[in-house]
């Protein structure tokens, strides 16, 4: 299973990397605002709380603060901890969750010790520097041949593209551990229904853990993305925990955006993009496949564009239809057909009605598409039919792409198979 998550997620990389940059903003997004929260709470009043619950003995001893860093926050959000209650088997919980149950007073703030982290981050410093070192020569080496003009290929123009995205989604996860194998156990003697019920939560009416109250949120972009996965479910191309609750937090999580981070990550993708257009007037093998890349390289920056016209778009809609809800009473069924269709025929009326309601009912498979129904995870038609035909497009550029690196070599200038004289750029050297 390991092994086929690591696959899916390696395979996801190569065939849209700006997903997985987006994934890497989003978790350091929130790993950051959860440093922020830990290290402004006042645990001294949590552990005052802790000693009025009845499960916990009072031992007057008050733990100092410690500071959290990126490494604790990434560490917990990956599923770093495991919650064990009176009545139910240990699942993973995330940063939010625990800074709910250290407020709430039902477990104290851990304590990190380093190596809980560094035994668990199994990417070596080395590695990463060897990755550097590689990474470094071969952009200075296309740059060399640049300068000196000679053929720079679409494969390596492509290999650029895929460094310069790889290189952003590091940045983001520099401090986050490698994986987690074996979870940090928190137990505590209470039901987890006593929590849920003094929560003002129903028992039952969880989705993947039953702490989900305390930091589920879902944005345009994660529905999307759960819709997609769900797809791929009915597929039986699995990538999460089919279990619930589930036994670990997945990589591929979506977590929200703000409007900053989501022009940042615009203008990134945007320069990943035009790397490819660098080959606007190399040589290719024929003249079609230089119009398709060329076309290739328009449609996905423009794509872009749209994207975030369609974000826009939506966004001001759904503001002002929320206003318009809230601001006019809804009318009575009657005066609302009356308003709709005029002064139709009773029969004729109730044949629509019953046409629009049967055809409605059918897109709802399509509108949410989870095992259970979950009306957290319903995306409106407008959302997701556009995000789709643009998804499709990228990926017929991004294919078209990958093939032409490929069928590309076969008929190569003379100047590509030549090497960088270095000793022009240092001409003591020669």
């Amino acid at each position: 299973m390991v092994v086929w998550r690591k696959f899916a997620l390696t395979a996801l990389g190569i065939a849209c990397p700006e997903v997985i940059l987006e994934m890497a903003a989003g978790q350091w997004v929130r790993a950051r605002q959860c440093v922020r929260d830990f290290n402004s709470e006042d645990f001294e009043q949590s552990q005052t709380h802790m000693q009025e619950h009845r499960h916990v003995k009072a031992t007057g001893e008050i733990r100092t603060k410690e500071v959290w860093t990126m490494e604790m926050a990434f560490f917990a959000d990956m599923g770093g901890f495991r919650l064990r209650t009176r009545n139910c088997e240990p699942f993973p919980i995330d940063a939010r969750q625990l800074l709910y149950l250290v407020r709430k007073g039902y477990v104290q703030q851990p304590v990190f010790k380093p190596r809980m982290i560094e035994d668990k981050n199994k990417v070596d410093v080395l590695l990463r520097a060897i990755i550097l070192c590689q990474t470094s020569w071969f952009l200075v080496t296309v740059i060399g041949r640049w300068a000196q003009h000679l053929v720079v290929t679409t494969a390596e123009l492509t290999t650029v593209s895929f460094i310069f995205c790889s290189t952003v989604t590091e940045i983001f996860w520099w401090h986050k551990p490698a994986d987690v194998v074996m979870a940090e156990i928190i137990e505590i003697d209470v039901e987890i229904s006593e929590i849920l019920t003094s929560a003002g939560q129903d028992p039952n009416a969880w989705r993947m853990t039953p702490l989900d109250f305390a930091s589920r949120e879902e944005w345009w972009w994660s529905k999307t993305w759960w819709n997609f996965l769900n797809i791929l479910r009915k597929m039986h191309c699995s990538f999460g925990s089919e279990g619930r609750p589930i036994d670990r937090i997945a990589d591929s999580c979506q977590r929200v955006l703000p409007r900053r981070e989501q022009y940042l990550l615009l203008a990134i993708t945007t320069g990943c993009f035009a790397i490819f257009s660098v080959a606007w007037h190399d040589d290719f093998p024929t003249e079609t496949e230089r119009m398709v890349w060329r076309g290739c390289c328009i449609t996905m920056v423009s794509l872009l564009g749209i994207g975030l016209v369609i974000s826009e778009v939506l966004q001001a809609y759904n503001l002002f239809q929320k206003g318009i809800q809230q601001a006019s009473p809804r009318l009575p069924t009657s005066q609302s057909d009356t308003l709709t269709y005029g002064n139709w025929p009773n029969s004729k009326l109730k044949g629509i009605r019953k046409f629009i309601r049967r055809l409605d009912k059918s897109f709802d498979s399509i509108r949410n598409n989870s095992p259970d129904n979950d009306p957290q995870l319903y995306v409106p038609l407008r959302v997701i039919l556009p995000l789709y035909v643009i998804g499709a497009i990228y990926w017929c550029c991004r294919t078209f792409i990958l093939i032409e690196d490929a069928i590309g070599l076969r008929s190569l200038p003379t100047s590509a198979y030549a090497s960088v004289s270095w000793e022009k750029f240092w001409p003591h050297l020669g």
